[in-house]
């Protein structure tokens, strides 16, 4: 079994807990733990990750880590769409889901067994929009948030020596509003300095 990731899950993290410019290891993990067959996405999340910050790491991944539909999950896809068409929907809302990377998602964790990873949350019985964790629930797909992934695949971001820039950093980019940072282990040490100890 693999996990699959939601452009949410790039998005949110590049934007907020594991930004590029602070927490690169996020981003080194996400490459090696590609190389390693646990964590993949498709091409059409792929092609939706257009954020000026992200696109030089996305464009430095490994074609592998992008999964084109085959065979199978073709076959996939019907099982997908019949659940999707008993909905009682309107034609835009079917038309948007189909035409999305949502449902490419689901598809190709009903094909390969693997887990969805989305920050989605279910609005089982909606009318407006259809969501990744109801379809997933619908059609036997696991569906999890990044933060259980993480957990699963025992993921460690360790504080230590200033670390090399993931693949395809563009660090100038990413910190020109920004002033020059300490070294990690500099700012350890200073940490470490103004914890009280008790024997004042």
């Amino acid at each position: 079994m693999a996990y699959l990731l939601d452009a949410n899950v790039f998005l949110e993290a590049r934007k907020t807990y594991y930004g590029m410019d602070f927490c690169p290891a996020f981003w080194r993990w996400l490459t090696v733990s590609q190389a390693d067959g646990q964590v993949f996405s498709v091409t059409q999340v792929r092609d939706e990750l257009t954020d000026e910050v992200i696109v030089p790491w996305v464009a430095a991944q490994s074609p592998g880590f992008w999964l084109d539909a085959d065979d199978t999950v073709a076959m996939a896809i019907h099982a997908v769409v019949e659940w999707v068409n008993k909905q009682g929907l309107l034609d835009p809302v079917l038309f948007e889901f189909m035409d999305s990377a949502d449902m490419y998602l689901v598809v190709h964790g009903l094909a390969r067994g693997d887990t969805v990873v989305t920050l989605e949350k279910s609005a089982r019985g909606s009318k407006k929009k259809i969501k990744i964790p109801d379809v997933c629930a619908a059609v036997g797909v696991r569906c999890i948030e990044p933060h259980v992934m993480l957990r699963e695949l025992q993921a460690r971001f360790v504080l230590g020596p200033i670390h090399e820039p993931y693949e395809g950093a563009n660090l100038a980019k990413i910190s020109k509003d920004e002033p020059p940072r300490t070294a990690a282990a500099d700012v350890q040490e200073a940490l470490l300095r103004s914890v009280p100890t008790g024997t004042d």
